[in-house]
């Protein structure tokens, strides 16, 4: 009888010390939590840590010192995280989530399709998930079940911009720039200062013969983000292509000012300089791109500066 009362007080006990633990872990969690959105993600892995120390079940701590492992170019550590926060909960469509994430950033495309599909399995529902299975598939150039995926995810999310813009852009690679167009037009109506959308929209309009279109659009592109150098650039091939060649050879030479090794900017605004009989100029920056390694630009000298 005395036995059986010493077991009672040595598990009573233990549940005493695990309780006082839990509050404990909690604090170090929240703790780490806030250090991370400040972007200590070193500070907050140390106090994820002792999170875990404290409470080995804590599948947050898990998961959350993953995430900040992998902002800290850890994938390897983060998928590590990711597994034993499945372990303790495998009906957490998060934790897959995010060790999609992780396995992509390894290049393991494979498996990062498998995590999301898992995602999706458990909560349907789940629009982040079909939209980063849709970006592997792309970057594995399958097309169409990209498009499936974005197309899920924008069923789910109607005003999801991103998931229009990669649609058109998966759209592009197939060659279907009329509904790639109409995509970026949603991406940017869902998110007015969408840059890359009026950028990839204005590619769209050219390669649709739509040249003043895509001219206002690279306008906007670069309105919204002026240190944008190819912006610049490609509105300089449009304005030589409609012949605006003092327009075109601003535009290149801004784009030379924001990248000096820029081979391409100097060839196309020699062809403009040609245009606007300045040989000099042209032959001048033929001799740059050359120098930076353009292949064409020998000819043009030999060609055009002899």
């Amino acid at each position: 009888m005395k036995k059986q009362h010493t077991f009672i007080l040595i598990s009573v006990l233990f549940v005493i010390v695990l309780y006082g633990c839990k509050p404990a872990a909690e604090k170090f969690l929240k703790s780490g939590l806030g250090k991370a959105d400040k972007g200590d993600y070193a500070g907050a892995i140390k106090d994820y840590t002792k999170a875990i120390e404290l409470d080995t079940f804590m599948t947050e701590a898990y998961n959350n010192r993953g995430n900040a492992k992998r902002e800290l170019g850890d994938a390897m550590g983060a998928v590590k995280d990711y597994n034993r926060a499945i372990e303790l909960n495998p009906s957490d469509a998060k934790f897959y989530f995010n060790r999609g994430l992780a396995t992509n950033d390894l290049g393991k495309v494979s498996w990062a399709i498998y995590n999301y599909s898992r995602a999706i399995e458990i909560d349907p529902g789940y629009a982040k998930a079909y939209y980063n299975r849709g970006n592997v598939k792309s970057s594995m150039k399958d097309y169409k079940g990209a498009i499936e995926d974005y197309n899920k995810a924008i069923t789910l999310s109607p005003d999801y911009a991103d998931a229009y813009y990669n649609r058109g852009l998966t759209r592009c690679n197939l060659g279907e720039f009329t509904e790639a167009l109409g995509d970026f037009t949603r991406a940017i109506e869902k998110k007015p200062d969408f840059a890359d959308a009026y950028s990839n929209r204005a590619a769209t309009k050219y390669n649709l013969s739509d040249f003043n279109g895509a001219i206002a659009d690279y306008d906007k592109t670069i309105t919204l983000n002026p240190g944008f150098a190819i912006g610049y650039k490609n509105r300089g091939v449009i304005k030589s292509k409609l012949k605006d060649f003092s327009g075109a050879i601003q535009d290149f030479t801004k784009a030379i000012e924001m990248n000096p090794k820029d081979a391409v900017a100097y060839n196309n605004r020699a062809f403009a300089r040609r245009e606007t009989g300045d040989m000099k100029g042209a032959c001048s920056d033929w001799e740059k791109a050359a120098r930076l390694g353009y292949g064409g630009a020998s000819a043009n000298i030999s060609k055009y500066c002899k």
